[in-house]
């Protein structure tokens, strides 16, 4: 049965946003936020993006039964986000996320509760039969180290972002996923770290190496975004907005990507897509809540085209 036509498979945050700050806390001090927002993060964050432009979205993530899995069930239905495919625990499973953000980037702070047991990702993906599956995290990726191919058994198409973790970008398994991975969505800081240079060139060269059949997808800030291929290379630059947050903005633009993917276009004009729903997010706070609808996306693509 082909429910969704994108599955994606990560952990869930409530994210807990502060904004219109001075500067970071020091030890021994205090500051103010001019104001806070609460809102889906991590894997949330692509599947309210995906629905908003119309796609039809399934999420596999896992939810307790502590105070903050129930603000993020309500939230979920705010967004009218599937929630067909999240296992419900009869235990706490706390997963939130403290942002710090400013207008050109954020800082984090992670409390992340492994459940007990991974997702059967072969028997969802034998059921839904999506076109498309994104890895949200490493998080996500090492629990199910041959989601590449058990997509690819069911001719679908696999993307991974994968968040930040020094250990984690740094750990064999990711670089053994990306040899059967169709698309990788890092930041350029992710991508540096894990191919241990600071010359993002040479870091595109070197994770592209490890990728003989798909491509990087390497998001940069205000620099845009660049894609390297085996037989490819691209760059599209970032939308011009005055940004107010920028959490989730990487997540919102793999949300634009995928859009693109699923409907058929090159490669570049995803890319489009991409910087425009991850500029757009920046615009407001809350990665989840601040999502531009598909009328939004096209208007703003029509005007870089003319």
């Amino acid at each position: 049965m082909n429910q969704y036509d994108v599955l994606v498979y990560g952990p869930l945050f409530c994210d807990l946003i502060f904004t219109d700050l001075d500067r970071l806390p020091e030890l021994g001090t205090e500051i103010f936020a001019g104001d806070f927002t609460v809102a889906p993060g991590g894997s949330a964050i692509v599947a309210a993006g995906l629905q908003k432009l119309g796609v039809r979205v399934g999420l596999i993530a896992d939810l307790g039964d502590d105070p903050f899995s129930q603000i993020m069930r309500g939230m979920l239905d705010d967004l009218h986000i599937d929630r067909a495919l999240i296992r419900e625990h009869p235990h706490p499973l706390p997963q939130l996320t403290v942002a710090l953000s400013f207008p050109h980037d954020r800082a984090f702070i992670t409390r992340f509760e492994q459940p007990h047991t991974a997702h059967d990702l072969r028997a969802i993906l034998a059921q839904h039969r999506p076109r498309h599956l994104h890895i949200g995290s490493f998080l996500a990726a090492f629990d199910a180290p041959d989601a590449c191919r058990i997509a690819h058994e069911i001719e679908a198409t696999v993307s991974m972002d994968p968040g930040w973790d020094e250990v984690a970008l740094r750990d064999p398994r990711l670089r053994e996923m990306l040899n059967d991975l169709d698309y990788f969505l890092p930041s350029r800081s992710e991508l540096c770290y894990m191919m241990e240079t600071e010359d993002a060139d040479k870091a595109l060269s070197d994770g592209i190496a490890l990728m003989p059949y798909g491509a990087i997808i390497m998001k940069d800030g205000a620099n845009g975004a660049f894609a390297h291929g085996q037989r490819m290379k691209a760059h599209v630059p970032a939308l011009t907005v005055q940004p107010v947050d920028t959490t989730g903005a990487g997540d919102a633009f793999d949300a634009g990507f995928i859009y693109g993917l699923i409907n058929g276009h090159p490669i570049e004009e995803c890319m489009r897509y991409g910087v425009v729903c991850g500029g757009l997010t920046t615009t407001v706070a809350g990665g989840a809540t601040g999502t531009p609808t598909r009328e939004d996306v096209e208007q703003w693509l029509s005007k870089l085209r003319s």
